[in-house]
């Protein structure tokens, strides 16, 4: 199985180019909202307890069973703090090997200006995202969003680029990683 890891700050767009690569290239996606929308029906709040770990558990859960059901390919987002969740990306990727897949990171590099133009859309109201300005700052001074430190890390600055220029960018790292795609 091909795991394709979008991966960026909130409003960064990966659930949008996410959907349309996927789109692209025939692969499923399974959005970090999916799993956090679902776990929120168990607890009372979002972060609460052991919620972050129950949403690790649910999307292990769901990368597992695209491995075992040998789905071509599968393209996930998530925000990634380098600080918390090396640990859970070590473990999707040695899941992915072991089936005889390979993954790579999609890291967008969105720059703050865009991401607070980005936090107001309407594509985010009726959702658990993050939705205005000082909501997206308080976020980004409490977490540290980066790259996936991986040799295979693609980095691309969407901030002034196209939905259809993005994915473009991001379809021609993958067909040179994967092969053409």
């Amino acid at each position: 199985m091909k795991l394709i890891i979008i991966h960026g700050a909130p409003a960064s767009g990966k659930l949008t180019l996410a959907k349309a690569l996927a789109a692209r290239l025939g692969f499923s996606v399974m959005h970090n909202h999916l799993t956090v929308d679902l776990a929120m029906v168990a607890y009372s709040g979002f972060g609460g307890g052991d919620f972050f770990e129950f949403v690790d558990e649910l999307r292990v859960k769901c990368i597992t069973k695209a491995c075992e059901n040998n789905v071509e390919g599968l393209v996930v987002t998530l925000c990634y703090d380098i600080e918390h969740d090396n640990a859970v990306i070590k473990n999707w990727v040695e899941l992915v090997e072991c089936y005889g897949g390979s993954v790579l990171p999609v890291y967008l590099d969105v720059s703050l200006t865009a991401l607070e133009n980005r936090v107001g859309n309407k594509s985010r109201m009726g959702t658990h995202k993050i939705q205005s300005k000082e909501l997206l700052n308080e976020c980004l001074g409490s977490n540290k969003f980066g790259p996936i430190p991986c040799p295979a890390t693609i980095s691309i600055d969407t901030s002034l680029m196209t939905v259809s220029e993005s994915v473009e960018a991001i379809h021609a790292s993958v067909s040179a990683f994967f092969g053409q795609t």
